[in-house]
């Protein structure tokens, strides 16, 4: 069986399971989309280079830092490669990961039904980078900590590495700093920025972006 043929079985037990959730197929890839405005969930089933079969990825894309990509921000791997041994076999593997797949964006819906759930998972989970405390700076804004947040983004901006999309970055965040402490225009930044992350990823026009997110 070929890699088209065994994908095809995974993608079709994924519209069975996944569809019903309201998650959507990008494209022809293995990568489904669970949109909940200001974060999506994303499910890959990852192949691998060497072997027929799939890996299992799923969580959450924060989409208030405009990007033409997705990311793991919350979550990433899920359990073992399943490996494709016979179409009967995989048949039944097939299922066992698109419900997996369910199971994990729900949970996820569970997690992240509020921004103050999102930050209080991130302060307790998020390993110390500089994605994760921009991230964490953002959801304390959005959660009306201000004071937490300008410290957060003062440690994003006096943070040393100089990499380019380190420096873009800290760019990016001494304007969210000035919005935050002057008390202009914070949340309309990020609402803004969440409807430019949408449109450079291809997912649908969201009303709720374009009047202004609801956090």
């Amino acid at each position: 069986m070929s890699t088209a043929q065994h994908s095809r079985m995974i993608n079709a037990a994924a519209r069975t399971v996944l569809r019903p959730l309201g998650c959507v197929q990008k494209g022809r890839s293995r990568i489904w989309i669970d949109d909940q405005v200001w974060w999506i969930g994303v499910v890959e089933f990852q192949p691998s280079s060497g072997r027929k079969g799939s890996y299992l990825n799923v969580g959450a894309c924060w989409l208030w830092h405009e990007k033409d990509f997705l990311s793991f921000d919350a979550g990433h791997r899920v359990g073992t490669f399943h490996e494709f041994i016979d179409e009967e076999q995989f048949s039944a593997e097939a299922t066992l990961l698109a419900r997996r797949a369910a199971q994990e964006v729900l949970a996820l819906r569970d997690r992240f039904p509020s921004i103050a759930h999102a930050l209080a998972w991130t302060t307790a989970n998020a390993s110390p980078t500089l994605w994760n405390t921009y991230h964490s700076a953002v959801l304390a804004g959005l959660a009306g900590e201000v004071e937490r947040s300008g410290l957060l983004f003062t440690e994003v901006i006096a943070d040393p590495n100089d990499v380019p999309w380190a420096v873009e970055l800290k760019q990016r965040v001494v304007g969210l700093l000035h919005c935050l402490e002057s008390g202009a225009g914070f949340e309309q930044e990020i609402a803004a920025t969440v409807g430019r992350t949408r449109i450079a990823l291809g997912l649908p026009a969201c009303q709720r972006a374009a009047n202004g997110i609801e956090f």
